[in-house]
């Protein structure tokens, strides 16, 4: 058995699948089955079984992968001894998510702690059904969602379909927000309402119509005029030129943070009676987190 071959068993199993896992290794397909045919043959076992949807793990390639990623981690530790020492090959993370600025700093703190590796980290901003379906079909090792408790037991069935599991991290409501520079932001009573008079600007206007049915949405959230942006710099933009509103989900034991320097802070403005929002980050089932990804799952909820 070589250093290599467990290396090629970890990536397998994350991918689910030998041809991804061969892009991913910059290897051949029938090269990369040939290792892993050696391996077993080694071991006296089978790691995995072919399936319709790629390979899944045996009962005992289960035991052996717990060896691997230790075995795994400990030479991630050893590389790290000497800042000159390079990684064996590229430590890869996938991330697709929501727009959380908790999120996107906890990602960027994983990268961190990895400045002495060779890595090739990836975070895809997208909405609610794009993460889906990042995760579903293995473009993404992780997602984040946020879902509406007035939709869980749709959103159920959708993961079900999908074969996903959901984990909870914290809950939120939806909020109104300004930026200090907005005519209002320092008034002492300062309701939802007081606001429908300024432009609304939202960047994943999709993401709360999948959230909030739309009679609850237009019934608590009466802006005269809608401004529709494709990013969070145009958002940004358009809420300092305008005196813009903008929407954002308030989450427990978190924060928002728009800007990178001290140029603006902001203000969260209450709407009642909106049903509670969970955040959570979702996998496909029957894939075994790398290392790597379980790291950044301990990190963001912690």
């Amino acid at each position: 058995m070589k250093l290599e071959q467990i290396i090629y068993a970890l990536e397998i199993a994350r991918c689910g699948s030998i041809s991804k896992a061969a892009k991913n290794l910059l290897l051949t397909q029938p090269n990369l089955s040939a290792s892993i045919k050696n391996l077993e043959e080694d071991i006296g076992f089978k790691v995995f079984e072919r399936c319709s949807r790629g390979v899944a793990v045996t009962s005992k390639g289960s035991q052996f992968l717990e060896y691997a990623q230790s075995i795994y981690k400990d030479i991630e530790n050893i590389n790290s001894i000497g800042s000159s020492d390079k990684p064996l090959t590229p430590i890869n993370f996938s991330l697709s998510t929501q727009s959380f600025s908790y999120i996107m700093d906890k990602f960027l703190n994983l990268h961190s702690s990895y400045n002495d590796c060779l890595t090739n980290f990836k975070i895809k901003h997208s909405h609610y059904f794009e993460v889906l379906d990042d995760v579903a079909r293995k473009k993404a090792d992780v997602g984040i969602i946020s879902i509406s408790n007035e939709h869980v037991d749709l959103w159920n069935k959708l993961f079900k379909s999908k074969n996903i599991e959901f984990n909870p991290i914290t809950c939120g409501n939806l909020h109104g927000y300004i930026l200090d520079s907005h005519p209002l932001f320092n008034e002492e009573n300062l309701f939802i309402d007081d606001l429908f008079e300024y432009p609304l600007v939202t960047c994943n206007h999709d993401d709360y119509n999948a959230l909030y049915s739309n009679n609850l949405y237009k019934s608590k959230l009466s802006f005269k005029n809608n401004i529709l942006v494709s990013d969070y710099g145009a958002l940004i933009y358009t809420m300092e030129s305008i005196n813009a509103v903008t929407l954002i989900i308030k989450l427990e034991n978190s924060y928002t943070k728009l800007f990178f320097d001290n140029s603006h802070t902001g203000r969260y403005i209450p709407i009642d009676s909106l049903p509670t929002t969970t955040l959570g980050w979702i996998k496909l089932k029957e894939i075994r987190l790398s290392p790597i990804a379980s790291e950044f799952i301990e990190l963001i909820t912690k």
